[in-house]
């Protein structure tokens, strides 16, 4: 791919399967989306904004294996633990504030390095770990968004 034509367009797409659940694929991938039941789902799957978490998850420890080389470490292993504070009652039509999604999240990367690694060179790592990692990105910045309702 060359630095001029270098975006590449994602596509999920989907439907809803019952009253609560809803399946999206992501190329021959399917991810089955559903609240508990004190939201009113069926809980049979995780919900939206949970895999935004796991995706951010997965984000983070590829784009400590993609860094690695840059910084000459050799990566053995890596955990990663997210969280975030959610308030439902927007998103369920109970109140105007707080906002609809998280109040913030954050990530803790556990990695096992084969030799040790300096304080400074971890400090510069975890920066561009996390400039690099793009659901940091979008978590950190504003993305726009434009939403098209349509009747069927």
């Amino acid at each position: 791919m060359s630095d001029a034509n270098a975006t590449q367009r994602m596509e999920v797409t989907g439907e809803s399967d019952g009253e609560s659940a809803f399946v999206a694929r992501a190329r021959d991938h399917e991810l089955v989306m559903d609240d508990p039941e004190t939201m009113g789902g069926d809980d049979a799957g995780a919900m939206p904004i949970e895999y935004l978490l796991a995706a951010w998850s997965g984000c983070l420890d590829a784009t400590v294996r993609a860094v690695a080389p840059d910084f000459d470490l050799d990566v053995e292993g890596v955990e990663v633990a997210v969280a975030g504070e959610f308030d439902p009652r927007k998103h369920l039509g109970r109140a105007e504030e707080p906002r609809a999604g998280y109040q913030g999240v954050e990530a803790t990367v556990d990695v096992d390095f084969a030799g040790e690694v300096d304080d400074d060179t971890l400090a510069e790592f975890t920066t561009a770990v996390e400039e690099r990692c793009p659901v940091s990105d979008n978590l950190a910045n504003e993305t726009a968004t434009d939403v098209t309702l349509q009747q069927e």
